[in-house]
């Protein structure tokens, strides 16, 4: 029998009262969305150290950018800690208008994921908690559940010095299966706006499109009999055909009220003068963000990954940060300019995370009490680790948002005991208490550790 319900999720996946009935399902389900950012080639623990963390550590830290030997042997705890004093967090202090996100944000330190390698880059192991190319990422395996009615089950975006659109080195569906980024923001812009943002002409021109691919392959299809290998690639084929041309009627109702969010169009935007190819990957990040920031607040997505650099690591940044590619720049930190400059890459990445949380900040919830943070964790760690050739014995996060989830994202640090004691965490309970915050309370196996397991579910630490 069909029920209310499914009759109601059939008719917004066809885009059918997708304004209306967006809003009733939203109330029966709780809202929660997760935004996932990855600095390439290491986030330094030092960059995430408050002054009142560095002083319960004791004097043994010095001036060093990574101190796992003085991590304590149970967790540390430091409530209503001041983070905008670590070395790149300052970005969550408020004043002068701005909303401070220091008792909106956690620190976490001591996490550990050595299966997934370190090196200059663990690939899609950052997000797995396995060996790169063996599982699927995080934001796949979310991505059914955190999609309710919106159009893109996840949206994922990011910045690389290859020399192509997309990238497909650190996120993937499953095994041996990669899942892209669009690593320009142009393409970024048509893929995700292209119909909402030129007016209904565009739109009903590409809802054409999928229309005649879908007749072309209905009628190839009448001329496979049987099961055969050709037949089952075309129903597939037409599966996605149906797939996208669902989302574009889903978009054309969901124009109105997404067109007055949206970001300059590329043609115009300042931060993507001067060529082709970024002459400032954070610049291109900045547009990235500016993307993201429109579907989050325009409910095209309740998933999204930025990828700073990871696929091609090697990304170049204005001159008044640094001179050489961020390979060079890491190879050179004992350099006082060049730690000055790996510094001030992370904490202009802080301060694009800032941006994008007092955005949903300012966003009341529709369907729930409080903003759109409230129901948002955003979640900033590096691809591989805690430094240039890590060995993912240490991985520095940053989580904001989250508070209406569970989170204790109250102005907290925990520092975990380091890799190789036993209560050591790891990155996969960090992810655990992700699925938990999106409403699985089973959620406590992800990640491929193995025998190297410590403990599975989320961290008491992080979760109410």
């Amino acid at each position: 029998m069909l029920t209310r319900r499914a009759l109601l999720k059939s008719a917004v996946a066809a885009g059918l009262f997708a304004p209306f009935y967006r809003e009733v399902l939203a109330q029966t389900v709780k809202p929660m969305r997760l935004v996932l950012v990855l600095e390439c080639n290491g986030i330094y623990p030092q960059t995430f150290l408050s002054s009142g963390t560095r002083t319960a550590l004791g004097p043994r830290i010095g001036t060093r950018h990574n101190f796992l030997d003085v991590y304590p042997e149970t967790a540390l705890l430091r409530t209503g800690d001041d983070l905008s004093s670590a070395l790149c967090l300052g970005p969550l202090a408020g004043g002068s208008g701005v909303q401070s996100l220091v008792n909106r944000s956690a620190v976490l330190l001591g996490l550990s994921s050595t299966i997934a390698g370190g090196g200059h880059s663990s690939g899609s192991g950052a997000l797995s908690c396995a060996v790169h190319g063996s599982a699927a990422t995080l934001d796949a395996v979310l991505a059914p559940r955190l999609k309710r009615t919106a159009p893109f089950d996840v949206i994922r975006l990011g910045t690389s010095s290859a020399r192509t659109p997309i990238v497909y080195e650190t996120c993937a569906y499953g095994p041996r299966k990669p899942a892209g980024i669009l690593v320009n923001p142009m393409l970024a812009y048509n893929t995700i706006f292209g119909s909402l943002s030129a007016g209904a002409s565009v739109g009903q021109e590409r809802r054409m499109l999928f229309d005649f691919a879908r007749e072309d392959t209905k009628a190839a299809l009448g001329t496979f009999k049987g099961n055969s290998h050709e037949r089952v690639k075309l129903e597939r084929y037409l599966a996605s055909l149906e797939t996208l041309r669902a989302r574009e009627t889903q978009l054309q109702g969901m124009a109105d009220q997404v067109r007055p969010l949206l970001p300059p169009d590329p043609s115009v935007n300042p931060l993507l003068k001067g060529g082709t190819t970024p002459p400032d990957s954070l610049k291109w990040l900045e547009a990235q963000f500016e993307i993201a920031t429109t579907a989050l607040l325009g409910g095209l997505t309740n998933l999204v990954v930025l990828a700073a650099g990871t696929s091609g690591f090697d990304v170049a940044y204005a001159p008044s940060i640094a001179s050489v590619g961020r390979h060079d720049l890491q190879h050179g930190i004992d350099t006082a300019a060049n730690w000055t400059g790996i510094a001030a890459v992370t904490r202009q990445h802080v301060a694009l995370v800032a941006k994008l949380a007092r955005a949903l900040a300012a966003t009341p919830e529709v369907s729930a009490s409080g903003s759109m943070l409230d129901h948002t964790a955003i979640v900033f760690m590096s691809d591989n680790g805690e430094q240039h050739h890590s060995e993912a014995r240490e991985w520095p996060k940053l989580v904001i948002g989250g508070n209406a989830l569970g989170l204790k994202t109250d102005g907290r640090t925990v520092v975990y005991p380091a890799e190789g004691k036993a209560r050591n965490r790891q990155v996969s309970n960090l992810f655990n208490t992700l699925g938990h915050a999106a409403g699985d309370p089973d959620f406590n196996t992800f990640g491929s550790e193995g025998p190297t397991r410590i403990t599975p579910g989320p961290l008491s630490e992080l979760l109410g």
